[in-house]
């Protein structure tokens, strides 16, 4: 089986070597032409990014080696070429063998062949194909670089349905942070102005967000200013604060989500709470129960997040968690939707792990307290 992939590895890096001497002799590599034209507007394959410090998350490492196609040598062949090149390589069982082909193709293509290169990607992943991160990385970049909305409308096409994803385009916040990056290589100012109009989607948000945290190049408060002038979108801005916590967090004093929420400009801080609740849920019980002893009836406070905060610390410490949360408020807002109290999880983890210590505790509790009734004989 071995051999048999290894030849057909070779076979089709022969072919695209056929199919490359089929252009210009006379034409150094890489000088082909690099435009596309998209509803009658060329867009520049591959221009000088805007942004000083390109995210991790989006960035496409050129890759190297002998067998590697480039896109230099991708530019040689033509439309139909480089479509059938990618179904042959999507025979590979190595992925990052199918990444050295499939890269350097993806970041020439114009948007007919992205169309069909999406499909015959989405097609195989659904049938249990493993691609390469890599080439879902450049296969949205260039997206964005060709023409971004219609990769957006082609997002919204397909369908939803219990355990699994039928839609045509971009999936995972990732691709559509990569659809924004090529976007503002190419169109900086029509990306930025798209970004700033109000979203009903929290996928398409993420890529908003994805324009107006990267525009800061890693300066914080020059993040809170973009973040403040999109404060009224509540789906762009809660989408902002997974960039802004993680840089928050990773650089300087590297301070805990609860410090961060503290420097925080009082208008964002709103927005901020359920994403600091979700963030304490990987720190120390003592820190979490003391910012929402302080914070828990806070404007933006989140009854949802605080039981889901609540429900993680006590897998950790059940009996210690159960008797701070039994000093938070019983969840009364919108978001309820019947929650128990706070401290009921917790107790029950207890009740099953040591019920002589959590029953005597519950005898010293008031008897009808929330967070002792559901344990009530006949209950």
């Amino acid at each position: 089986m071995k051999t048999s992939l290894a030849l057909l590895f070779v076979a089709l890096i022969g072919l695209a070597a056929f199919l490359m001497g089929r252009g210009n002799p006379g034409e150094p590599a890489g000088q082909a032409a690099t435009e596309t034209t998209v509803s009658g507007s060329p867009a520049e394959v591959r221009a000088k990014p805007t942004r000083a410090v390109p995210d991790p998350r989006t960035r496409v490492k050129a890759r190297v080696g002998t067998d590697v196609l480039t896109p230099e040598k991708a530019t040689l062949l033509t439309s139909g070429e480089r479509i059938e090149l990618l179904k042959k390589a999507a025979l590979l069982a190595d992925p990052e063998k199918q990444a050295d082909i499939l890269c350097g193709l993806i970041s020439v293509m114009n948007q007919d062949e992205l169309t069909e290169t999406a499909k015959v990607l989405l097609d195989a992943q659904r049938r249990g194909n493993s691609w390469s991160q890599e080439v879902w990385n450049t296969l949205w970049t260039q997206w964005g670089r060709v023409n971004a909305e219609a990769c957006l409308a082609l997002s919204k096409t397909g369908e939803h349905y219990p355990g699994w994803n039928g839609l045509n385009g971009l999936n995972t916040p990732n691709d559509y942070r990569c659809l924004m990056a090529g976007w503002l290589e190419t169109q900086p100012e029509a990306a930025q102005a798209w970004a700033r109009q109000a979203k009903n989607d929290f996928r398409e948000a993420t890529a908003a967000a994805y324009a107006i945290t990267s525009g800061a190049n890693g300066d914080l408060k020059q993040m809170e200013a973009g973040m403040l002038a999109v404060a009224g979108d509540k789906l762009t801005l809660q989408a902002c604060f997974g960039d802004y916590f993680d840089l928050a967090t990773s650089t300087g004093d590297k301070a805990l989500p609860s410090a961060v929420y503290e420097q925080l400009d009082p208008a964002l801080r709103p927005g901020a709470w359920p994403e600091v609740a979700a963030r304490l849920a990987y720190s120390d019980s003592e820190t979490a129960a003391a910012w929402l002893k302080q914070h828990g009836n806070d404007p933006g406070h989140d009854d949802q997040a605080t039981h889901n905060l609540v429900n993680q610390l006590a897998a950790k410490d059940p009996a210690g968690t159960a008797k701070w949360a039994s000093e938070l408020p019983a969840a009364t807002g919108d978001g309820a939707n019947g929650l128990p109290h706070p401290a009921v999880q917790p107790i029950g983890i207890w009740l099953q792990q040591d019920p002589e210590a959590a029953n005597a505790w519950l005898l010293t509790q008031p008897a009808d307290a929330p967070w002792v009734a559901p344990f009530k004989p006949g209950k």
